[in-house]
Order: C-alpha cells, then structure tokens, then sequence
C-alpha cells in the first residue's frame, strides 16, 4: 500500500483541529534518517493517519503544494543526516517538487509525497551500505563548503586537490551523480535558503555568495527549486 493511503490532512482553520505534535513529526522524520521503512509506517499508523498544518494559501491546492514542498524539503535533511549523498538528496528534492507543482488534484499530491518519501527512506538504507568517497570528492566537498562567500571554479577545486579538472570533474561525476559545476551552485543556493529564513535580503545574500546580480540570483534559484526566493519567503510563513 501506498503510505500516502494512509494519511489524511486537515488544517488548523477546521474547528477544533491542533497542529500535529512536533515530537511525532520528529519520530517520523527520524525514521528516514534511520532509513527505516517498515517503523516510518507505524508512525504513520501512530498518528492516527492525520496530519494538521497550518494555513499557508486561501487556495486549497497551493495550500496542498506548501505543505508537500516543507515535507519534503525536511525529509531530503534528514535523510542526508541519515548518511545519503547530498547530491541525490537534492536531486530526489528538486524533482519531486517540479512533479507536486505539476499536480492539480491534492489526493495526487498526498499519494505521490507518500511514495516518494518511502523511495528516499530506501535510499538512505541502501547508502548506508556504500563505501566512502574518495579523497577527491571528500576534499571538494570541504573546499566547497569553505569557500562558498566567494567565486569557486572547477579549475579552483582541482588546483586544491592537485590534479587536473578534467580528471576531477568526472571522478566527482562519477561519485556523486552530479556535475561539480551544479553542486557548487546547489550549495550556494542552500545557503542562500537558510540566509532567506534568517530574514537576510536578496541584495545582500548576492553580494555574501558571489553572485554576479539579483536577477542572476533569482533565475538559478527558480530553475533549482521551482520557485522564486519571495515565493520561497511567502512559503515559509
């Protein structure tokens, strides 16, 4: 059965209705961490099939897709907690979330989240079983993650690694499933995210991350997450 049969959502606005319970959203996301399909079940079960969100939409439908993108924007965190390749977590992210914004009828919405949460939980158990990246992959990563204030090049990463760009570029591909050159601007814009929920302004998130322009900005943005970053402010609250 589908684990999104199981789930039925309502919102706060209905009489009587509360929030569901952090603690249970924890147990359950902790389950894709864990990669744990068969407890991230009976969390499902556990309470009691019903999920309570907030209002986000006077629209019904993009109430759906705010609820499905936040899910899966959490779950793909914790599933990378939980030891899965960012590269794939992201990629799972962005395609389910271009495929949610293609629905028009929210019961496709909740069965299609179900699914596909349950594919990302047997992701995160699959990667458990792989072996490390290599040194290359490793120290880009690190380089990457050190550096991200400024411009970063292939060619950059591969003098820091001491080998050809070339040579790294494909090994990185390899290992990951991601071109080096997406990843760096994948993570840039996640830290682009994470300054937009601190409340930090487009102006200067461009100039914290080296982008070249707003309008720069806000086109990767879109064609990374689907949406604009004030569509993505407007989400968040």
């Amino acid at each position: 059965m589908n684990i999104g049969e199981l789930i039925s959502v309502k919102t706060l606005s209905e009489q009587g209705e509360k929030h569901t319970p952090y603690s249970a959203e924890i147990r359950l996301f902790s389950c894709i961490q864990q990669g744990d399909v068969a407890s991230l079940l009976q969390q499902i079960k556990g309470i009691d099939s019903l999920v309570v969100m907030g209002e986000m939409s006077d629209d019904e439908l993009m109430q759906y897709k705010y609820m499905a993108v936040s899910t899966i924007t959490l779950a793909t965190r914790y599933a990378i907690q939980g030891g899965l390749n960012e590269a794939k977590a992201y990629a799972f992210s962005d395609r389910v979330i271009k495929a949610v914004d293609k629905l028009t009828d929210k019961n496709d919405i909740i069965l299609l989240m179900g699914s596909e949460i349950v594919k990302l939980t047997h992701e995160v158990k699959k990667s458990k079983c792989k072996p490390e990246f290599s040194p290359h992959t490793k120290n880009s990563v690190m380089y990457i993650n050190e550096n991200l204030t400024r411009k970063i090049t292939v060619a950059d990463i591969a003098e820091h690694c001491g080998i050809s760009a070339d040579y790294l570029s494909q090994v990185f591909k390899k290992e990951t499933g991601e071109n080096l050159g997406t990843y760096i601007m994948r993570q840039k814009l996640e830290k682009a995210k994470e300054m937009l929920r601190q409340g930090i302004g487009t102006k200067e998130i461009c100039a914290s991350l080296g982008f070249s322009s707003q309008s720069y900005f806000v086109t990767a943005f879109k064609r990374f997450y689907n949406m604009t970053p004030t569509e993505y402010v407007k989400m968040l609250r």
